[in-house]
Order: C-alpha cells, then structure tokens, then sequence
C-alpha cells in the first residue's frame, strides 16, 4: 500500500491566527500527500505559512461550534482515513510510524491518543489532558458539540496508540484568556441546563464553584508533581486554576441573571 497517496488518509485542522504554532505542526506532516486547513479568516501570517508547503489545501468558512466547523473539513476529505488534529499538535516519529501501521492493518474504525503537555517548548512532567480519538475512518466518524467541547462519534471499534502527540501551544496569554473565556461560557450553559443525574462526577464538583480550583490547583502541582518543574509547571498549575476559577465565575453569573438581579 503506498500510504502517502491521498486516497488512504488525509489530516484535517482547523485555524484561526496559528503563527505560533502552525510550521512546527506542518513540519510533521510533509510525509502526508495533503493536508487540510479550514481556516476562519486568520489576520495573522497563518496562511501565509500554510501556502508555503505544497501538500497544504486551504478552505475557509465562519467559525460557529467546533463540531460543525469540524463536519464541515469532514466533507472536504474523500481519502479513507482522516488524521484529525488541532493546530497545536505536533506528531512524534513513533506516532507517524504506528500511523502507518493502523492504515495498512485497518483492524479499528478509530484510534485514541495521549498527549504530553509543553510549556514554552518544554515537557511537563504530567498534566490534566485527557486521550483523544485522531485517526478515524471517514465513513463512520463525524463530530458532536458537548458543552465548550467536540466530540467523535465513532461507529465501530476502538484502538489505542502506544505512542503520544505533543501538545504545544505558543500562543500569547492574552489569546489563551480570551479563548478559555468563550468555553468558560459554553460550559456553564451546559451544567446549568444538564440535569445533576446527567452529569459526571468531574461535572458536579465544577457545578459547586468551590472545590473545583481548590482541586485542581493540589491536584496539578503535588499528584501530577508540577512543582518538579519549575516555573513551568507552576505556569501550567495557574492556568488550569484559572480555568476553572472563570468558569465558577461564569457559572455565579449565569445562575444569578437567571434569577434576575434584585434591585
């Protein structure tokens, strides 16, 4: 099977202002025949970049939800497998050749991976990412929104790889705020409107507003031995702190416009 012909796979990403991240994950894919961006209007040199590699395809339409926007690149694709990526996921050897190996074995539908979180270029020592479905077949997988989140509905089967990607994102703190601001207000919307049976234990401790960030904090920086790591690892340990810190907060507001506010 000659696998870098695009009848066999394709990889998929979705951007909007990747500069500092978008060469450093296309470096990693050059070894694929094409590779889709669907990009929402970036300002930045994101495309700029992307026209630089000549396997890079490029679509753009209006962000709405990350699994419309998904489904959208979906329909884009007419290769049997598709690579599913984020513009800050940058591939390792091991997982480029166990890739292969999936393609040419085509035992699974999809195949679930973990990842190892960097901070400035750097490795932590853990971190609070959760394994995610990246290599699926076309036919039986397609995106739904849950919450602030999407997620893949996969029809058929499920393996795992051994190996990782790696996480690295570059972009500026201002960016990261004002992103985690916008899921912070889809995923209040979400807790509030689910019922308490519906939701999972993770979801009804960050529904008290109060333990949450206590947790998270403690959970980050001494059982995932963050504070091994230096200013990164506290860098890393405040972010996701604030995280939920913004959605306690987001959470407050919700439930008291709701309410109405007493005059």
């Amino acid at each position: 099977m000659e696998l870098t012909q695009s009848t066999y796979l394709t990889a998929l990403i979705l951007t909007k202002n990747e500069e500092p991240n978008l060469k450093r994950v296309l470096e990693k894919l050059t070894w694929l025949e094409k590779v889709v961006i669907l990009d929402s209007f970036s300002t930045d040199a994101t495309l700029e970049i992307a026209r630089s590699y000549p396997n890079v395809i490029i679509y753009q339409r209006k962000f709405d939800t990350f699994a419309t926007q998904c489904n959208y690149g979906l329909s884009l694709i007419t290769s049997e497998w598709v690579l599913s990526l984020d513009a800050d996921y940058v591939l390792t050897d091991n997982f480029i050749s166990e890739t292969k190996k999936f393609i040419e074995d085509g035992e699974k539908t999809a195949y679930v991976v973990k990842f190892k979180f960097l901070v400035f270029g750097k490795m932590l020592l853990g971190d609070n990412t959760t394994p995610r479905a990246v290599l699926f077949k076309l036919t039986n997988c397609n995106y739904y929104d849950d919450g602030h989140c999407h997620r893949l509905s996969i029809n058929g089967n499920t393996g795992s790889f051994n190996s990782y990607i790696l996480h690295d994102d570059r972009k500026s703190l201002t960016r990261w705020l004002s992103n985690q601001d916008g899921y912070a207000i889809k995923e209040s919307k979400k807790l509030l409107n689910t019922s308490i049976n519906q939701l999972s234990l993770t979801s009804k401790i960050r529904k008290t507003k109060i333990f949450a960030p206590v947790f998270v904090f403690f959970h980050c920086l001494f059982v995932k031995g963050l504070i091994f790591n230096g200013w990164t690892g506290w860098h890393y340990t405040l972010q996701r702190t604030m995280v939920e810190m913004l959605l306690a907060l987001r959470l407050i507001e919700e439930e008291i416009l709701s309410k109405g506010i007493e005059e």
